[in-house]
């Protein structure tokens, strides 16, 4: 029982490095000397660690019970690891119990970039309309966090824990490169773009697409169907983190929704437009001019509907 003296320490220890001190510990003593877990067990008397803990936590006044009662759910958790056998492979489980990390947002408006640097040293840029979840600072073999629209991210490398952008059922995974990911919710598609190192983009069911500098991974959200394409232009792809607005070989719906997040106005084009690209430089330019040169580009018009609130754009085509 010495052994788990320190849960009941645990319960009133409120200092996170403390509390990571004392699971570690945990862990460290099954692991000691090379022993098994199976063997190990024929030492702990689990049921009676779990009902100290529980006793413990009754004991607590009304008021604590409430943040206390984690420490039953990190019981269980450790008495299940220790009969299975599995010890270090939940060490973090453990710790996201007890002592979770705070989880932090960021979300940009139409028009808004920004820009921050994570505990790893990962800098990263938010494109308009986004949102960035991540923790306070990463915990166990694994780099995680969570986006929602579009980002550039300069990962800081690290052999030992790959960074991961969850997009939905879509993963990125690296070790420390930098590339941009696309992935907004009105959108039918994601895209991966790397400027440096490689990439992985892994998606359900589907082969892992590796993509190295220069190279974009288009994965169809509703199949996961997958286009690599060669040859990218990331000065031109990523020019939106200095404020710059430049569309080059863009397909034209994807134009006119940077055009949308750009100004907070909805355009639609007509049917026979879509498989028009655009090149062009809109930096600076207001949102009248802007559709003046797409419509020159299709060879069309942009018509002011529904009480001059959104807009269609039509034209012969390109």
């Amino acid at each position: 029982m010495r052994k788990f003296t320190f849960l009941r320490k645990k319960i009133e220890a409120k200092d996170r490095v403390l509390q990571e001190k004392l699971v570690n510990e945990y862990f460290n003593k099954l692991e000691l000397g090379g022993r098994s877990a199976k063997d190990q067990n024929a030492d702990f008397d689990h049921a009676a660690v779990y009902q100290r803990i529980t006793t413990a936590i009754n004991q607590t006044p009304e008021k604590k019970v409430a943040s206390n009662k984690k420490w039953v759910v990190a019981a269980s958790l450790i008495v299940l690891i220790a009969v299975t056998g599995i010890t270090y492979k939940y060490r973090t489980t453990i710790l996201d119990v007890v002592s979770p990390i705070a989880k932090i947002e960021i979300t940009t408006s139409k028009g808004q970039i920004a820009s921050l640097t994570l505990a790893d040293g990962t800098k990263v840029w938010i494109n308009g309309e986004s949102k960035l979840t991540y923790p306070e600072e990463f915990r166990g073999e694994k780099r995680e966090v969570q986006l929602t629209g579009e980002a550039f991210f300069d990962v800081a490398h690290d052999a030992n824990k790959a960074f991961i952008v969850n997009t939905g059922s879509i993963k990125t995974h690296v070790l420390g490169t930098s590339f941009n990911v696309k992935a907004y919710k009105d959108e039918d598609y994601i895209k991966v773009d790397v400027a440096s190192g490689k990439v992985g983009v892994v998606a359900p069911s589907v082969k892992t697409v590796y993509l190295t500098p220069k190279q974009e991974a288009v994965i169809d959200k509703n199949n996961y169907a997958a286009i690599k394409n060669h040859g990218v232009d990331m000065g031109v792809l990523t020019s939106w983190r200095d404020g710059s607005f430049i569309v080059k070989n863009m397909p034209l719906p994807e134009v006119l929704s940077a055009i949308q997040r750009r100004f907070g106005i909805k355009i639609k084009a007509d049917d026979n437009l879509v498989n028009c690209s655009i090149t062009a430089n809109f930096t600076n330019v207001s949102f009248e001019n802007v559709m003046k040169i797409v419509s020159k580009l299709v060879k069309g018009r942009t018509i002011a509907v529904d009480n001059g609130n959104s807009y269609q754009l039509r034209g012969k085509g390109c």
